[in-house]
């Protein structure tokens, strides 16, 4: 028993001493000169609120009640598509791949692991966190907001009109403004072009069209929907300002441009024995034991050597 009892207090060990390396991590970052611009002033926000909230005037008012109509006489077949898309818009679908892997990676004991190895994880591991918090943190909030507002939902047109508000009902019907789901899809936009920019196109038209379908179902204004866009991709672009602040997922360049910190993650990933190292090594943390990385070492091109890593890192900088 008291062997279990040093194993199990050894594996608990190991996410204490990741978030510790984490936040020292932060903390030199933050103790570092900035000189990078900011990207924004302001009176650039300021004005882009302003434009915002115009342009959620506009449309509420020159779209809002027609569309009530158009979702109604819309096809059948639309409608199918419609509550499909808005299946996929649940944050679930990205908030639980993205915990899971953080989960995972927090537990692993990374201090056996190569240091390429670690270094590639530790991006995913940055990468996967951000996705988790520009989902859920922008979630929790326009839930907050819809509450305050509790403006009602389409259903609620014939009987009060397309501009009711029940602040503080906390019922379905009333809480209409923004829309969560095309929030969620405001912050898929923006993971697309700052973490995965090779596919943002693809990112982008998903999005558009998850929260598009809000309005095809009937569950949502166009206004509470583009609220939700522009809120979900603005508080995913300062989220991830935030987390380059901290030298984490993201780093500003000299113009004040945030970009991902994925040179490790392509390093790793250039062969197919490069590959076989990096889940290898996700293994061995996970286990806490070098097992696969010294089995798998032969098939290797000598990436996972912690000295040449160094080397290419002093060559690079």
């Amino acid at each position: 028993m008291s062997v279990r009892m040093f194993r199990l207090k050894r594996r608990l060990s190991w996410p204490r001493e990741n978030c510790a390396a984490i936040a020292e991590r932060a903390r030199r970052v933050r103790q570092r000169p900035t000189t990078h611009a900011p990207v924004f002033q302001v009176s650039d926000l300021v004005a882009l609120l302003v434009i915002s909230v115009a342009l959620i005037l506009i449309v509420g008012f020159a779209f809002d009640a027609v569309s009530v109509e158009k979702a109604r006489a819309l096809p059948r077949f639309i409608h199918v598509i419609g509550d499909w898309l808005s299946y996929f818009g649940k944050s679930q679908f990205e908030l639980v791949p993205a915990g899971v892997v953080v989960l995972l990676l927090i537990c692993g004991r990374w201090s056996i692991v190569p240091a390429r190895v670690r270094t590639a994880w530790a991006e995913v591991g940055a990468l996967a966190f951000y996705i988790f918090w520009a989902i859920a943190g922008s979630g929790i909030l326009v839930n907050i907001v819809k509450q305050i507002i509790g403006r009602g939902r389409p259903p609620t047109f014939d009987e009060y009109g397309a501009f009711v508000l029940h602040p503080f009902e906390f019922v379905h019907r009333f809480q209409s403004f923004p829309s969560g789901h095309a929030t969620t899809a405001g912050a898929v936009i923006a993971i697309g072009f700052l973490v995965f920019p090779r596919w943002r196109l693809v990112f982008l038209l998903f999005g558009l069209f998850m929260a598009g379908s809000r309005v095809v179902v009937a569950a949502h204004y166009p206004s509470d929907v583009l609220a939700g866009l522009i809120f979900g991709y603005a508080f995913s672009l300062w989220l991830a300002g935030r987390f380059a602040a901290s030298g984490w997922a993201f780093a500003r360049g000299s113009t004040g441009s945030i970009r991902a910190r994925t040179a490790a993650i392509e390093a790793a990933t250039e062969t197919p024995a490069r590959i076989a190292i990096l889940f290898a090594g996700l293994l061995d943390a996970l286990a806490g034991r070098r097992i696969w990385i010294a089995a798998l070492k032969s098939i290797g091109d000598g990436s996972d050597d912690d000295a040449r890593f160094q080397r290419d890192r002093r060559g690079s900088s």
